[in-house]
């Protein structure tokens, strides 16, 4: 399939036929109806090991440890159960497809042993069947799982605050905020104040190396790494925080400006044509909610799903659009300076919704990390998509429904079934003016 361009809103809106696009732009819906489905949760006690388990557990997991900071009880991510798991812990189980067959022996082995059981997966299966005795949450969106994090992400944040992790965030909240960024990420939007078109671009223009600066913006590299490799074939490079400091020979190479991809390169007088030409990395600087730093120049330990005032620069502070950003941690602002070619990204970039309260006496709404880390999500999500309806990459293999009902994704996508005699892959390309567009 021939590439598209990134600035032509209309190649991308007709390349997206599996209605990708719309899809990651359900990330606010998600968020909404799968709180609408935690919020039953009553207490659980705080139990001996909150256990996450699924296929890509580790990621959706690393995500929650980084929010919550220091847990009071341990938590474990696997594809399988371990086999010390018994009534006082708690089980997590994430499916992935909807005949997950090991997602059912897992759910099925933790309710035999009497642990608390949660299981996300579709409401009719193997799966479903082995969950009788657990909590089972069908999503009640149905979008591709490779765009469901958010609604995973909920998930877990509810479960923790049900075992006593902390307070619930604020999910409603969140939600607006995703909102705001889908309408910012829409294809027709200028290009140059479009946060996903930018972030693809950059990333298109050679191996992405997306690095972090503290726990939340490591696991947003590992969930990046993830989300580029399923939603556009691109092999992507984690660069964790504790990792950038001793990595000078990546740092080099990332920093480089005297290759292709240098502004003042010229094939014929700065190469002889014999050497092989070196490797052009795109290097993304996530600068996380704790390396944002505080007044006082300290970090905290953990980027505080609950409560905000752990973090001092960036959750507890209201957002002002006029004063400049608070001084990054020294980690971060030495970073920035090792790679002066790389994209930065951090929570000044949250975008605000426009009808917030008009009286100027009312206090200015905070950012939190968790909404942050949503956003983040979802930008990468946009981003993952555009890269690759430009490459022409396969949709993932649960498209459009995911864990839902057959045909289910026809409740929320625009256009679906407008033409029966087109197939389920002749589908004409939706635009903005019809019904069900996010804008």
């Amino acid at each position: 399939m021939s590439s598209v361009d990134l600035h032509d809103a209309a190649g991308l809106a007709a390349a997206d036929r599996a209605m990708l696009l719309p899809s990651v732009a359900l990330a606010g819906a998600q968020v909404r109806a799968t709180a609408e489905q935690v919020s039953g949760f009553a207490d659980f006690g705080r139990p001996r090991a909150l256990v996450v388990v699924g296929a890509n557990a580790a990621v959706d997991t690393a995500l929650l440890t980084a929010l919550v900071g220091d847990a009071p009880a341990p938590v474990v991510a696997g594809t399988a159960l371990p086999l010390w798991v018994g009534p006082l812990d708690i089980v997590v189980v994430l499916a992935s497809l909807v005949d997950d067959i090991a997602a059912a022996e897992a759910a099925a082995l933790a309710v035999r042993r009497g642990a608390r059981v949660i299981v996300r997966a579709a409401g009719h299966g193997p799966v479903a069947e082995a969950a009788a005795g657990a909590d089972l949450l069908e999503p009640p969106v149905p979008v591709t799982e490779a765009l469901a994090g958010p609604a995973r992400l909920v998930v877990l944040a509810g479960v923790a605050a049900a075992a006593g992790f902390g307070r619930r965030p604020d999910f409603l909240a969140a939600a607006d905020q995703l909102d705001a960024l889908a309408v910012a990420c829409h294809p027709s939007s200028e290009f140059f104040v479009n946060p996903a078109l930018t972030l693809a671009e950059h990333l298109s223009a050679g191996t992405p190396l997306i690095v972090g600066t503290d726990p939340v913006a490591d696991a947003l590299a590992g969930y990046t790494c993830r989300a580029l490799a399923t939603l556009s074939g691109t092999a992507a490079a984690a660069l964790l925080s504790y990792q950038a400091a001793g990595s000078p020979p990546v740092l080099a190479s990332a920093a480089r400006t005297d290759g292709p991809a240098g502004t003042f390169y010229d094939p014929y007088l700065d190469g002889d044509g014999d050497e092989e030409p070196g490797q052009t990395v795109s290097s993304v600087l996530v600068v996380g909610p704790t390396a944002q730093g505080g007044p006082a120049g300290t970090v905290p330990s953990g980027a505080g799903l609950l409560p905000l005032e752990s973090l001092p620069a960036f959750g507890a502070e209201p957002v002002d659009p006029v004063r400049p950003a608070a001084p990054r941690s020294p980690l971060a602002a030495a970073l920035q300076t090792a790679l002066p070619r790389s994209l930065t990204i951090g929570p000044e970039e949250l975008p605000t919704r426009d009808d917030g309260p008009t009286d100027p006496d009312a206090p200015v709404p905070v950012r939190d990390a968790f909404s942050w880390t949503l956003a983040m999500m979802a930008r990468v999500d946009f981003a993952a998509v555009y890269l690759g309806l430009r490459s022409g990459a396969r949709a993932p293999l649960d498209s459009p429904d995911g864990l839902g009902r057959p045909g289910g994704a026809a409740l929320h996508l625009p256009g679906r079934g407008r033409d029966p005699g087109r197939g389920a892959a002749g589908r004409g390309p939706w635009n903005e003016r019809e019904s069900g567009s996010w804008s």
